[in-house]
């Protein structure tokens, strides 16, 4: 079964603030950044189960390349997607 991905606005807001570190960094470097966080949405959305729980309600993928991790909740069909986190800041979702 293949789940049905969702962003929530924290989500966008996380990805677009990395995004564009990234690529004030290095032109092309965001990009990149976008690339493997897209890879690491199909790989949640075909396997959300396999991936380590953060506490009750989330589970976590840490994208390659990149330390970032995405945070996510499985809901029915869908994967929720609430948080793409810095992993410096990833203790706080294990909080929660």
């Amino acid at each position: 079964m293949i789940y049905s991905l969702k962003l929530q606005a924290e989500a966008i807001i996380d990805l677009q603030e990395a995004f564009e570190w990234y690529e004030n960094k290095s032109f092309g470097l965001g990009f990149e950044f976008i690339e493997e966080v897209q890879s690491g949405y199909e790989k949640i959305c075909n396997h959300p189960q396999h991936y380590s729980a953060v506490n009750n309600r989330y589970r976590k993928l840490k994208i390659n390349r990149f330390p970032y991790l995405i945070i996510f909740e499985i809901e029915n069909a869908d994967v929720i997607v609430v948080s793409i986190l810095h992993t410096s800041k990833s203790k706080k979702i294990e909080k929660d």
